[in-house]
């Protein structure tokens, strides 16, 4: 028997992983001074579940320009954290692509002994009290 499952119990997702851009981020002024390379992955719930989008590219999130957004967003200042980085991301991702839902993940290549260090921020859109 097919259970139906309604958008209070879960949420489609839109995915990207493994976002390459190149950033200044750092403490140190020697490490903010130049730019590393980080991957970013991103979680987003769009206004809409997926059998409502109609197959029209307007009626969901565009992958593609989230990608070059965050690019920008990452290029148009240096940062000493990469805690403030995730946060602006996420903001703009509820604010101008009007997720419902968004999750920044940030991996940074500095530390010889790790594989990564990272972060990882979660924020959902306020809604207004009926």
């Amino acid at each position: 028997m097919l259970k139906v499952v309604h958008m209070s119990d879960a949420e489609d997702e839109i995915l990207i992983q493994g976002l390459e851009m190149w950033c200044q981020v750092g403490v140190p002024d020697e490490e903010l001074a130049v730019a590393q390379k980080l991957l970013v992955d991103v979680t987003m719930v769009a206004s809409k579940p997926f059998q409502m989008l109609g197959d029209e590219i307007a009626a969901t999130i565009d992958y593609a320009a989230v990608c070059l957004r965050l690019a920008e967003i990452a290029k148009a200042k240096p940062r000493r954290l990469i805690e403030t980085l995730a946060s602006d991301m996420v903001e703009v991702l509820l604010d101008e692509f009007r997720a419902q839902a968004a999750t920044v993940q940030i991996r940074k290549f500095i530390l010889e002994q790790t594989e990564y260090v990272g972060v990882r921020c979660h924020r959902k859109r306020e809604t207004a009290a009926p």
